[in-house]
């Protein structure tokens, strides 16, 4: 076996232990607590393979080859552990009977009852030999039906996960763990002929990379799902700060929306909880302070010429009048908002009178805060903010102070 098998091994179980400790608070959330269970056996079965723990085992309780009676153990707990995280998968989204969602238990506990009963009954050099002979071959037979049964079980599970995820990162760690339980088949195939016949040195190396296969696709899998609610906590609390300046900027401006004192810049930054309803909430709140702006203090004469200063002065509106775009693209559009906005905010800052014109709602940002277009919406936002502190739009808004205002809606 290559050294850099034992060195990638090592690599593996560190960063399952890593994963382990950093995640421990899945253990207080359901949906994440199998693949936290998941990892802990896996790091668990690490530490009770090692050939120092089988022998002090073995001393400790005085019968042979109970150290190997306890990796089998491990090994049976792995394997029905999988099994019923990808069960546990499946429920997330679908009506599960209750001999399926029961399943990985009872079976684990029939393999390890028969696995005790076997180890008891067959004689000492009989146990985990290469071959099976006597009552080994009843614990041969039951062994590879268990393992099949699992692996089989599991990676119809993940496969059909793997292809249907979303989540670009979901999706490879489903896929890792099908292909790793997959891999799990030909293992168990090997692993019977050997037990039964005269195998070939060549095809137990066969076996043993299956095996190795399976133990790095299971723990990585398993690794990026556990860390997939982290990863997606950090994306939002970094959404959430780079909407910061814009929020704050239009939330002074209408204090009447404000029902709880906006926090600090560095109050945002510490605040972690909640992250996927605190980002949706500052996008809720950007719409609104961007409504009350229009409702309040924007005129027909104030978005026409808005529309026209983006188009370059062209006549690239109808003063909001019929709802149609005027030929704008994007960009223009765009900087048309921003110079209505803009301007409205100076006004609501001053204090001028609300006008209320019934206007409609062309230059208004399009509301897209759901949780799958969110990444545009945030886009969206951005450029605006950017846009707002163009030249073109404070010069805009600078005009638009110096003129008389407009009068109010009869």
């Amino acid at each position: 076996m290559p050294d850099w098998v034992e060195t990638l091994r090592g690599l593996i179980l560190f960063i399952v232990w890593a994963v382990l400790v950093l995640r421990i608070s899945a253990l207080w959330r359901a949906p994440q607590r199998p693949v936290w269970i998941v990892l802990l056996v896996l790091a668990t079965g690490s530490l009770m393979i090692q050939a120092p723990v089988g022998k002090w085992l073995d001393s400790t309780t005085g019968v042979a080859k109970a150290g190997e009676l306890s990796v089998a153990l491990v090994a049976l707990t792995d394997f029905a552990a999988v099994w019923w995280f990808a069960v546990a998968l499946h429920r997330a989204g679908h009506a599960t009977p209750a001999w399926l969602r029961r399943a990985p238990a009872v079976s684990a506990a029939t393999m390890a009852a028969l696995a005790v009963a076997f180890f008891v009954v067959t004689p000492a050099p009989d146990r985990f030999g290469a071959q099976a002979h006597g009552w080994w071959v009843g614990y041969a037979v039951a062994w590879i039906t268990f393992g099949l049964v699992t692996a089989v079980g599991a990676g119809a599970l993940f496969w059909r996960h793997g292809i249907t995820m979303r989540s670009p990162v979901l999706r490879l760690s489903m896929l890792a763990l099908a292909v790793g339980t997959t891999a799990e088949l030909p293992y168990l195939v090997i692993r019977a002929i050997r037990w039964f016949t005269e195998a070939p040195a060549t095809l137990a190396l066969v076996g043993f990379w299956c095996s190795f296969t399976r133990f790095v696709l299971v723990a990585l899998g398993c690794s990026l799902a556990a860390l997939e609610p982290l990863r997606r906590a950090a994306l939002y609390w970094y959404r959430r700060q780079r909407l910061y300046g814009l929020w704050m900027l239009l939330r002074q401006a209408t204090p009447e929306l404000v029902v709880l004192t906006p926090r600090s810049r560095t109050s945002d930054l510490l605040t972690f909880s909640n992250p996927w309803e605190q980002l949706h909430q500052r996008v809720i709140d950007i719409r609104d302070s961007v409504t009350f702006l229009h409702d309040g203090w924007a005129s027909p004469q104030l978005l026409q010429e808005a529309a026209r200063h983006a188009g370059g002065g062209r006549d690239g509106g109808n003063g909001g009048r019929d709802g149609g775009d005027g030929g704008r693209d994007e960009g223009e559009r765009l900087v048309a908002v921003a110079c209505w906005i803009e301007a409205t905010r100076r006004d609501a800052l001053a204090g001028a009178t609300k006008l209320h014109h019934e206007l409609d709602k062309d230059l208004l940002p399009d509301v897209q805060a759901s949780e799958s277009t969110v990444h545009r919406e945030i886009r969206h936002l951005l450029r605006l903010h950017r846009a707002l502190r163009t030249r073109a739009v404070q010069s805009f808004a600078d005009t638009a102070e110096r003129r008389p205002p407009a009068p109010a809606a009869p």
